[in-house]
């Protein structure tokens, strides 16, 4: 490989309408067709009920680790753009969508810039309240250490768990 990838990033996938899985390998493919990505590690895939407005299906939930030579603004627009080619229509906040693409984490090996700009919020500002986040983002790496809050992310998934939120059932491959 040719391209240095010096940067690694944890992101989410969600979507709850379409054939959600064949979606998120299509959209995993995309990422590591391209010259700027590659594909480091995959969660499991879960499913979990819909926030949000009522009335929606259930959702798929899943993590992947990526290596990457783009900054996170351009990695963003990336995402952006694989989320559009899925029939992502943006109509109302947490209603249903074919694909979902957020960047949970950025940085050297250890996903560590803060960051914080009217387009991204890295961290993902509701990474360590959302179960449907933390749980396959412990599949990739439990240990991951949220920059600001000094967590792992199994201790944030198990301070979700002890305030009464149940777990999650067991994932799926994709």
């Amino acid at each position: 490989m040719g391209l240095m990838l010096p940067h690694h990033a944890l992101i989410a996938f969600g979507g709850n309408l379409g054939d959600i899985r064949q979606t998120f390998i299509q959209a995993r493919d995309a990422l590591n067709a391209s010259d700027e990505i590659n594909v480091l590690k995959s969660s499991k895939y879960y499913q979990t009920s819909a926030i949000g407005p009522a009335g929606q299906p259930d959702y798929l939930n899943a993590v992947i680790a990526i290596q990457t030579s783009l900054e996170p603004l351009p990695l963003l627009k990336t995402l952006q753009q694989i989320e559009n080619q899925h029939g992502r229509i943006r109509k109302e906040r947490w209603g249903a969508r074919t694909l979902d693409l957020d960047i949970l984490a950025y940085g050297a090996l250890h996903y560590e810039i803060h960051m914080q700009t009217e387009a991204l919020t890295i961290p993902h500002r509701m990474l360590s309240t959302r179960m449907f986040v933390l749980c396959p983002l412990c599949d990739i790496d439990s240990k991951w250490q949220h920059p600001v809050l000094k967590s792992t992310a199994a201790q944030m998934m198990n301070q979700l768990i002890a305030k009464g939120e149940p777990p999650l059932s067991e994932g799926e491959v994709w």
